[in-house]
């Protein structure tokens, strides 16, 4: 008698397990509706990232083909992270398999070549950046994309968190663009709103994240030049010596490594006076938590208007949000003075802010959406 499939199965980075099983309240965004199909009683399993970097030499072989992939393509292959006898077994036993990043779905080729071929499973993969991963000569060009073409290929869905990296991957790829979905990046707006019990001043500059595209120095000299304002700086990539400033405060943070609980980080979103994210210029939609994190909370966000900025019809310059065209100190510096001193512009966009949030961006809406994606293909 044959064993009955699991009808989705997750697959996290690090550290989603230890929360899961967590007596702890925290938001459910980046489980990306993993709790609401639990809810819906949906038979649903989940694995995750995992260090071997202890394993015996055949994880040691392994890891050393992911560096080389990585070397030559610039795409985030940790194979050695994911791809084990146990979780194979797990995989070929589910219907769908839910990849939560693109650097899980690279991850997991070696294993989607082989349910491809014997037509065992569905993927979908949610996308973040993929197409920001920039080559630096002609060899790795073409061995990028021979790779995301193959990727494109086994996967079902593609499920791109930014719309115009969405648009480029229709361009850049036409053969698979029925494969590719645009979704935003969605909140848990019920956890994610301020409690107007708690007394807390709004009164500093914020700025947290860790991803790769964010523009840390220029932050540091943001505040520098600023010293009449208190900024605080949630970041494991800014090392405390490269802080001069008396008017820095610097607190170590990272979600994976749960650093902070959701519930601290909330507590510092209420002394928000503006949140600021200057990042690079990159299809990846750097900062969109943050954002919308901060929104949901009543403080408003300016940030730098890039290439993979998520959503530019929803959002709209000193409407909802504050947008920075010339990442440079000068034009940071004066908009953040002038967002500040105009406090009745400040209080529009931060309630259109919230406002759009609460309608729009509601991890409620991303389940329906991945659902109806799911049910589809």
């Amino acid at each position: 008698m044959k064993s009955e499939k699991t009808e989705i199965t997750y697959v996290f980075g690090f550290g989603r397990s230890k929360l899961i099983s967590s007596d702890e309240i925290f938001a459910d965004e980046f489980f990306y509706g993993y709790f609401k199909f639990l809810n819906d009683e949906q038979n649903i399993n989940y694995i995750e990232f995992q260090d071997n970097s202890e394993n015996p030499n055949s994880r040691r072989i392994i890891s050393f083909v992911s560096k080389v992939l990585r070397k030559i393509s610039k795409l985030s292959f940790f194979i050695e992270n994911i791809c084990n006898f146990n979780n194979f077994k797990i995989l070929l036993k589910t219907k769908h398999i839910i990849a939560t990043n693109d650097r899980i779905g690279i991850s997991l080729l070696p294993f989607l070549i082989i349910y491809k071929l014997f037509k065992i499973n569905k993927t979908s993969v949610i996308v973040m950046g993929l197409l920001a991963k920039r080559t630096t000569n002609l060899i790795s060009h073409v061995f990028q994309r021979i790779l995301l073409n193959i990727f494109f290929s086994l996967g079902t869905n593609f499920i791109f968190l930014s719309k115009n990296e969405c648009k480029q991957a229709e361009v850049s790829y036409k053969k698979y663009k029925d494969k590719f979905h645009f979704v935003p990046f969605c909140i848990d707006t019920s956890y994610w709103k301020r409690e107007e019990s708690k007394k807390i001043e709004k009164a500093k500059i914020l700025f947290i994240g860790n991803d790769g595209r964010r523009e840390y120095n220029l932050v540091l000299q943001i505040a520098k030049a600023m010293p009449q304002y208190e900024f605080l700086l949630i970041t494991s990539n800014i090392e405390a010596s490269s802080v001069d400033s008396g008017n820095i405060k610097l607190i170590k943070g990272s979600w994976n490594k749960r650093v902070l609980s959701d519930q601290e980080l909330k507590d510092f979103y209420q002394q928000g006076l503006l949140s600021i994210i200057p990042i690079k210029d990159t299809y990846q939609p750097s900062g969109q938590s943050v954002a919308l994190q901060s929104m949901a909370m009543g403080v408003p966000v300016m940030i730098s208007k890039t290439i993979g900025f998520w959503d530019s019809e929803m959002f709209k310059n000193n409407e909802n949000i504050f947008f920075v065209d010339n990442n440079n100190l000068n034009s940071w510096t004066n908009l953040i003075e002038k967002t500040l001193t105009e406090t009745i512009l400040t209080n529009i966009v931060s309630t259109n802010g919230n406002k759009t949030i609460v309608e729009h961006y509601d991890s409620d809406y991303f389940y329906k959406s991945l659902k109806e994606i799911l049910l589809s293909s």
